[in-house]
């Protein structure tokens, strides 16, 4: 298993930074690697919520809850989709710091065994690319109430 993780601070109260992190379904708004995003359980929230997440590509992800434990962390699985992993779970977690929020943002994964990647590249895509520009997104939403545009946008 490969694990990554980045966090950030973000200049907003723990409380609302989890306000928006736990509204799953809507993910695609703050998330500029996103083009979409749905819940695909009736549950809002907890260990029976899942959702559908579509890529700008036309990949996509389903996910659902494994960890819940409010106003703190959330962690899905993936069960189906396109991306080159057999297993993988993304864990995001809040916690206060003053009048701000660290958010940490881990992500770890096995890859298929018959997919034609460098796993060294995957990990740094992950590392420097992808989970940086997740919580960038994250943090321009919570602090601008504005989505940060796409990266195939600009």
């Amino acid at each position: 298993m490969t694990r990554v993780a980045v966090e950030a601070r973000i200049g907003a109260s723990k409380d609302r930074v989890w306000d928006v992190i736990a509204d799953l379904g809507a993910v695609s708004v703050w998330n500029p690697a996103l083009a979409d995003s749905h819940y695909t359980s009736a549950a809002k929230g907890g260990l029976e919520a899942s959702r559908h997440c579509d890529f700008p590509d036309g990949g996509y992800v389903k996910e659902n809850v494994v960890e819940w434990r409010p106003g703190e962390a959330i962690t899905l699985e993936l069960y189906e989709g396109t991306l080159p992993f057999a297993s993988a779970t993304g864990s995001i977690s809040v916690s206060e710091d003053g009048d701000g929020t660290i958010v940490t943002l881990a992500l770890e994964y096995e890859l298929k065994s018959d997919t034609p990647v460098d796993p060294q590249e995957v990990e740094r895509q992950n590392r420097e690319d992808l989970l940086p520009l997740v919580l960038a997104g994250l943090k321009h939403y919570v602090e601008t109430g504005e989505p940060m545009p796409s990266p195939e946008a600009s």
